[in-house]
């Protein structure tokens, strides 16, 4: 009896204890659930103020404490695809398509995200997945045939494609998708037959005689590509792609003049859009012939300059051919305008400040730079020119931040980027006195370029300048006039350092070829042949050069080489 008693009362007991387990779980599970709904919700306000690494983190935590959220599941997906984290979208994805099977946006995300991988064989899988769920939605079929011919089943998607038209019928996308397979096998026959096939079918539609047009020109027939649009133009007079595409021919057969001119009358239709204007204009730069491409650029940027002249991005396309072209004043107005015009456009911003800053319109660049940074804090391109703008201007401690941010923003994969930023800094730091740091900077700039010439060069000169290790100076700048010869301030820079190191021949030697390589010597490299002359004894040549180095002299206030010249004694 007693054992038995000790049983039904441990029982007893142990399902009391549960219960009450149980009641605190539930508990939990409701105070967790409030929680993850209200970081959710913080995220969601983030991701509306544009502060995506705010929010992102802010998902991340809230996954953390319940991963069948499946609201924050998309957002944090979405951003891990703008951000190119195509892996990390692919395993939401896959837990999404988990969480609620039935869903098709789900599988369509993923399928994203296996197009973003190139994964084909997982592509394939969720479109038979997505043909399951709506056997009704063509596109679907579609898709799983052209990733088919994607994964080399050819034969595969062919057979697809009969079985859409069994069961949809013959569409003109039909026609697009088999004509495009048989062009991508190389089959000139049979993809010229579907083609022509198209024609017969929708006489009367300008896009079955321009696949056909198309596939002419892919099997190099520019000639019969012409004959097929014979006449089409007065029948479809508001059709773009009827002058792209014989534009296109006239392309293959180097008759520019046509090809000029075909581009200019489909950039006066609205039917085309600004963005496939613009596309346009950076296609025929890439044309083999760069002199003509570029020439017939500009000729299509001007129309569209002249048609849209509202229109911000018409501008900057006119701005960049203008630059391109080394029409810099051109350019400068147009960059402006389009500023004026919309201040989102932060490529625009950054060739206006790059122009500013190479035509000594330092006061303009730090002004557009304040601008600019207001609109896109965190573009390591603007920080960086904005921050060129006040080292040039001498304003040392306003570049410091400015150039700081810049690297702190920078994507370290952007090597030349990074180079760039390096060196800035290395520059002014020594401007600050900065010489350790300054140092640090140059040499994580040359880890990345270990031959870029400029930062070799300022290295050296700066650490002659300050008499540090010399011999390290020596064989940088003598590098840099390896690479780059009868570079005149380069071969001033390894005169310098060999003065330093007390080698007043060699010095004299190099100061002469930085002459001769000089258009006009500047006051610096006069200064410095006269110090070298002077160290030689050749006292009164020293003077002359002295007093003339002072004449040249920018400011004309030249504490030191006033009081050479005063002197007549060299002075460290």
């Amino acid at each position: 009896m007693k054992s038995i008693l000790f049983s039904v009362s441990f029982i007893l007991m142990w399902l009391s204890a549960f219960s009450v387990f149980g009641q605190k779980l539930d508990n939990q599970i409701q105070d967790d659930s409030v929680q993850v709904d209200s970081i959710y919700q913080r995220a969601l306000n983030n991701l509306n103020t544009g502060e995506f690494y705010t929010a992102q983190n802010q998902l991340e935590q809230a996954l953390a404490l319940d991963s069948t959220h499946q609201d924050a599941n998309l957002n944090l997906m979405r951003i891990y695809y703008a951000q190119r984290k195509f892996e990390e979208a692919r395993n939401i994805a896959l837990r999404l398509t988990a969480l609620n099977p039935q869903r098709e946006d789900h599988w369509i995300a993923l399928a994203d995200t296996y197009k973003a991988l190139e994964d084909y064989t997982g592509l394939i899988r969720v479109y038979n997945k997505l043909i399951r769920l709506n056997p009704e939605e063509s596109s679907y079929y579609y898709d799983k045939a052209f990733t088919l011919s994607l994964n080399g089943q050819e034969e595969g998607a062919l057979q697809l494609y009969q079985s859409i038209e069994d069961k949809f019928g013959l569409t003109d996308r039909l026609f697009l998708a088999r004509n495009e397979l048989y062009r991508q096998q190389k089959d000139r026959k049979k993809a010229l037959s579907v083609a022509k096939n198209f024609v017969q079918h929708k006489p009367h539609t300008s896009h079955s005689h321009l696949m056909l047009a198309n596939t002419y020109l892919d099997f190099d027939k520019p000639k019969d590509a012409l004959k097929t649009l014979e006449g089409l133009e007065s029948e479809f007079p508001n059709d773009p792609y009827i002058p792209l595409t014989k534009a296109d021919a006239y392309q293959a057969l180097k008759d520019y003049s046509k090809l000029s001119d075909e581009l200019q009358k489909a950039f006066v239709m609205d039917s085309l859009s600004m963005n496939n204007k613009v596309r346009t204009v950076y296609n025929v730069l890439q044309g083999s012939n760069e002199g003509k491409s570029l020439k017939i650029a500009a000729d299509i940027s001007n129309v569209l300059v002249d048609k849209y002249p509202n229109e911000a991005l018409a501008q900057a396309v006119f701005g960049d051919i203008a630059l391109q072209q080394g029409k810099e004043d051109l350019a400068y107005e147009a960059f402006s305008k389009a500023i004026d015009l919309n201040k989102k456009l932060y490529i625009v911003w950054e060739q206006l400040l790059q122009l500013e800053v190479a035509n000594n319109k330092l006061l303009e660049a730090q002004e557009h730079g304040l601008e600019a940074i207001n609109q896109f804090p965190d573009n390591s391109i603007i920080l960086l020119f904005t921050g060129y703008a006040y080292l040039l201007d001498k304003k040392y401690q306003e570049a410091r931040a400015f150039l700081e941010e810049s690297l702190n923003k920078a994507d370290p994969k952007n090597e030349a980027l990074m180079v760039q930023i390096y060196s800035a800094l290395g520059d002014n730091y020594h401007a600050l006195d900065m010489g350790p740091a300054s140092n640090i900077a140059y040499s994580e700039a040359l880890k990345i370029d270990s031959n870029n010439t400029y930062v070799l060069n300022n290295f050296a000169y700066y650490l002659a300048l300050r008499k540090e290790e010399l011999t390290k100076a020596a064989s940088m700048s003598k590098k840099s006039n390896e690479l780059e010869p009868d570079n005149a301030s380069y071969q001033d820079t390894y005169a310098w350092v060999l003065f330093q190191q007390g080698d007043y021949d060699a010095a004299l030697m190099w100061i002469d070829k930085a002459v001769k390589s000089s258009v006009d010597p500047s006051a610096t490299l006069i200064e410095h042949k006269g110090d070298i002359l002077f160290k030689l004894g050749k006292k009164q040549e020293a003077v002359k050069l002295w007093e003339r180095a002072l004449k040249l002299s920018e400011t004309g206030d030249n504490e030191k080489l006033s009081q050479k010249v005063d002197t007549k004694e060299y002075v460290d």
